[in-house]
């Protein structure tokens, strides 16, 4: 019984840090890869203001502004789950 108990509390220490290390890598990078977009998207944003009302009128009737909306959200999907899956790649080899 001993060596059971033994085994557990042996294996419960390094999982417990791979688990909080994965959650922290993942919180750090999702933060990263939230910020940097809005950051683009705030420029996007006041660029578009400066386009010629005429020009800014036949845009949105073509769905420009949700297209970039949309390719914006993919962008930011793909990175955040190649970060995850890298950090985790890099946390369970150790």
């Amino acid at each position: 019984m001993t060596t059971l108990a033994s085994f557990l509390m042996s294996i419960a220490g390094p999982l417990a840090f791979r688990v909080l290390t994965m959650l922290g890598v993942g919180t750090v990078t999702f933060t990263g890869i939230t910020s940097g977009m809005q950051l683009l998207m705030a420029q996007a944003t006041a660029n578009w203001a400066s386009v010629a009302g005429d020009v800014m009128q036949l845009a949105s009737l073509a769905g420009i502004p949700q297209c970039l909306g949309i390719i914006c959200g993919a962008m930011t999907s793909r990175v955040g789950i190649w970060a995850a899956v890298s950090a985790t790649r890099w946390v369970v080899a150790k």
